[in-house]
């Protein structure tokens, strides 16, 4: 199982999770033009798009109409309680705090490899009986770099994950098993991606990357 940022961030998300049999977006934040810019290979390749809710940089309504028309599923959590197979793929999903009605996944592949995938959220109550291969986590800011007074301050503590947060889920979960943590939606002034990645590493011993940033074609 393999999975892959191309989008991520305030602005648009885009990721790509694959087996060898079934691929999967995850997210469709993007305008449908850039999504074809953005993934490896053609839209109609892929079997399904999955998303977690309807804010706009998640989920782009002339996009998914698009997907839709050349034959992939596209849904949101609430078609995968309880959990249902796409291909090779096993998808659940579980409710996770955000402003709106959110979803977090689990992915399992044919081999019995798992990802984890939690965005937007500012908790999760959630822990789970097995050890994910892959975790893809928010850790959108961190409190000493965000402003004093800054009216969008409220709204990040009660709808997004702190790295501090993202740190305390991760020490919460069992992680016998994971390979690699990938860290989503950062926030392009409220976050340090080589700090996040480091702390992250340092308080799990797994390698940790950050989702890069969406830039559209041009800018």
């Amino acid at each position: 199982m393999k999975f892959n940022s191309y989008a991520s961030g305030s602005t648009g998300n885009l990721y790509e999770l694959t087996d060898s049999h079934t691929s999967i977006i995850i997210e469709c934040g993007v305008s449908y033009k850039e999504l074809q810019r953005l993934l490896p290979k053609a839209p109609s390749d892929y079997d399904a798009c999955v998303f977690s809710h309807h804010h706009g940089d998640h989920f782009n309504l002339m996009t998914a109409s698009q997907l839709r028309k050349r034959g992939l599923l596209v849904e949101n959590g609430t078609y995968f309680s309880p959990a249902r197979n796409v291909g090779t793929i096993q998808i659940k999903s579980f409710g996770v705090q955000h402003d709106i009605t959110n979803h977090g996944y689990i992915f399992r592949g044919h081999d019995g490899e798992t990802c984890v995938f939690l965005i937007d959220c500012f908790y999760s109550p959630v822990t789970f009986s097995f050890s994910p291969t892959i975790i893809a986590i928010e850790a959108n800011y961190a409190r000493d770099l965000m402003r004093e007074g800054d009216s969008i301050n409220d709204r990040l503590f009660a709808s997004h994950m702190s790295i501090d947060q993202c740190i305390e889920t991760l020490k919460a979960w069992d992680l016998s098993k994971t390979r690699e943590i990938h860290l989503l939606h950062l926030s392009d002034d409220r976050s340090d991606e080589a700090r996040f990645v480091r702390e992250v590493q340092q308080a799990t011993g797994i390698p940790t990357t950050a989702a890069p940033s969406y830039r559209r074609a041009g800018r």
